[in-house]
């Protein structure tokens, strides 16, 4: 699935050294060029093959560790330091470049042999948005990034991988209403007792009601949105980049808005985001061992036809087709 925006960096991450990144197999290397704008090229120097990313950033340009030859952001070599007064720098010392958009806090890079066009990278919400707090997190995980994207949007592992934290192991009703629309899947999710968690006791006005909506959102981005009554939220993104085929680096996108607790709640909403996401990688390092051993013999129930749905979506959008016509269905299962 390479024509589509990725997430290649946290843009505060990209300094004064240049950043060694992969998406989808391909080496990159992000620096910022001498206008401070975000570059993006092939991480190997048109010289010698060796990686620019085990290099430094000079005025802007981007030196190779080797022989010392420098490029600009549009990767064209601007310097060679071993050329006598009048030779000219080969036409084809250029190194690859790559789309790239700055949007949101995060370095989104194109590696698709199409170009984007008018398409734009994925638009994040409520960031710096009067009432509303956010927090990021970044993780690389050592499985397919399919496996992570059901992980994160899967509700029945909850009670089992997050007991403690909220849930426990399948003890009410859930009704779903699984939906697939243009860019993905939206998952509806009714619990039965879900105003007599923690969570809701602690935050939900006697008479209002926890809303819960996952959505997938094409190419590998998942969406878990809590409502607390009319003005209160809590939405998380998980951003995934596959890096290969089993390491997939997550960047993780937190929003809410909580009345007077909302600013309270920023020094601890990275760390609770932080356990769930190692409770999470415990799983996810596992299958990923186990399926490199044994193969991806997974067997299914009806709690995860949506996942079973994203898949397909997936698979559509590899081969370059659209995601399908519109259809929902409900799904009840326990939880």
């Amino acid at each position: 699935m390479r024509n589509y925006w990725y997430v290649a960096a946290d843009a505060a991450k990209l300094t004064t050294k240049p950043l060694a990144r992969q998406i989808l197999g391909e080496p990159l290397v992000l620096f910022r060029d001498a206008t401070g704008k975000a570059a993006v090229l092939a991480d190997r120097c048109p010289h010698r093959n060796v990686q620019l990313s085990g290099g430094c950033v000079v005025d802007g340009k981007l030196r190779c560790p080797y022989h010392g030859w420098e490029f600009n952001g549009e990767g064209a070599c601007v310097h060679i330091p071993s050329l006598a007064g009048s030779d000219a720098i080969p036409s084809n010392a250029k190194a690859p470049t790559y789309p790239v958009v700055e949007q949101d806090g995060y370095v989104w890079v194109w590696v698709g042999e199409e170009s984007p066009g008018d398409r734009q990278p994925f638009k994040l919400p409520h960031r710096n948005e009067p009432g509303w707090q956010n927090a990021r997190m970044e993780s690389v995980i050592p499985n397919a990034v399919d496996n992570c994207i059901e992980n994160f949007i899967d509700c029945p592992h909850t009670g089992y991988v997050h007991g403690g934290l909220f849930r426990t192991p399948a003890s009410h009703m859930a009704r779903t209403q699984v939906r697939m629309v243009a860019d993905g899947v939206v998952i509806d999710i009714d619990e039965e007792n879900q105003a007599d968690s923690l969570l809701a006791k602690l935050l939900v006005r006697k008479g209002d009601r926890v809303t819960h909506q996952d959505r997938f959102i094409l190419p590998s981005i998942v969406q878990v949105a809590y409502g607390f009554g009319p003005d209160k939220a809590i939405t998380g993104f998980q951003i995934c980049t596959p890096e290969e085929e089993y390491v997939t680096r997550i960047y993780v996108y937190l929003t809410w808005k909580m009345g007077w607790l909302t600013g309270l709640m920023k020094p601890f909403m990275p760390h609770v985001g932080k356990v769930v996401l190692d409770q999470d990688m415990g799983v996810l390092v596992n299958q990923g061992q186990m399926i490199k051993r044994f193969g991806a013999n997974f067997t299914s129930a009806p709690a995860d036809t949506a996942n079973l749905w994203i898949q397909a979506v997936r698979q559509r959008a590899a081969k370059g087709g659209e995601p399908g016509p519109e259809r929902e269905k409900q799904v009840d299962f326990r939880l």
